[in-house]
């Protein structure tokens, strides 16, 4: 019985159905579950919003956040060696001359301090120090505008110059700043808030739901019965395995029901072979 499986159970059945690329491409390859995807995705991120937390890693929403500053740091590192790099050519073409120019050289030497006091070791340090450091330089800039000026000087990639470069560099700083403010401030509220016994409830109730309804509509299904396999095989036995947990419970050994991470009393499910029939109308 699909209302005997446990939060674990339910985030681990959902999860290919949601995000691995290969069910996901077979899931929504099946005309009659295939506009149910959406729904899908929905009660996993329910049911994982609600899953006790085993120290195994953050939640979704964190995790999205930390894929999202992977993603900006990314560009942040670039940025900040094509201006470390920008500064150094200059240097050496103006040394190039006939004949040099050590001046402006020289001049090169002292931003590039200016800028990198510690050379690139900055890019190895965390989010929230690379966003520091940028916050440093618009500061520096707005103080010396001689570093301004050489560095609008330096020519870059099309029409810009190094000192769009920078630009770009800093507002990636502020950009990861914010993530991480963002990261910071929802682990704070996820672990000085558990999910109450009404969420909880309510998140089960959005899953077997859903779920009832894939089931439900592969029994009408004429996609290859290999497919149709895949997708539920997985979800049935784990419900037969959970249902014979409570196979034949003594009157007073029933499942109880205010346990946030065992099974609780929800809508019946459909089965292969039964008579009921999911309908995309009977989704919230």
């Amino acid at each position: 019985m699909l209302k005997h499986l446990n939060l674990d159970e339910m985030v681990a059945l959902l999860s290919p159905w949601a995000h691995d690329p290969k069910q996901r491409k077979l899931f929504l390859s099946i005309p009659e579950i295939a506009a149910l995807h959406p729904r899908v995705v929905e009660a996993h991120e329910a049911v994982l919003a609600v899953q006790p937390s085993r120290g195994g890693g953050p939640s979704a929403k964190v995790r999205a956040l930390i894929d999202q500053s992977t993603e900006v740091d990314r560009c942040h590192d670039h940025l900040a060696r094509a201006v470390s790099y920008g500064i150094d050519a200059h240097r050496e073409l103006c040394l190039a001359e006939e004949p040099a120019d050590a001046a402006r050289a020289a001049q090169c030497d002292v931003v590039q301090q200016k800028l990198f006091p510690s050379g690139l070791s900055i890019l190895n340090a965390s989010p929230l120090a690379e966003a520091g450091n940028t916050t440093r330089i618009a500061r520096l800039l707005e103080d010396e505008p001689e570093i301004v000026d050489l560095l609008r000087s330096i020519p870059a990639r099309g029409k810009t110059s190094l000192l769009d470069v920078v630009k770009r560099w800093l507002a990636k700083g502020r950009e990861l700043q914010s993530i991480e403010r963002a990261r910071t401030e929802l682990e704070a509220t996820q672990a000085t808030t558990p999910a109450s016994k009404t969420t909880i409830q309510s998140a089960r109730s959005q899953w077997f739901r859903v779920v009832s309804l894939v089931l439900s509509n592969l029994e009408m299904s004429r996609a290859p019965a290999r497919d149709i396999e895949i997708i539920r095989g997985p979800v049935l036995r784990a419900s037969d395995r959970a249902g014979k947990r409570y196979a034949s419970p003594r009157p007073d050994e029933a499942p109880p029901e205010d346990d946030a991470q065992g099974p609780a009393t929800e809508p019946s499910e459909a089965r292969p072979g039964g008579d009921e029939g999911g309908d995309l109308n009977e989704l919230p």
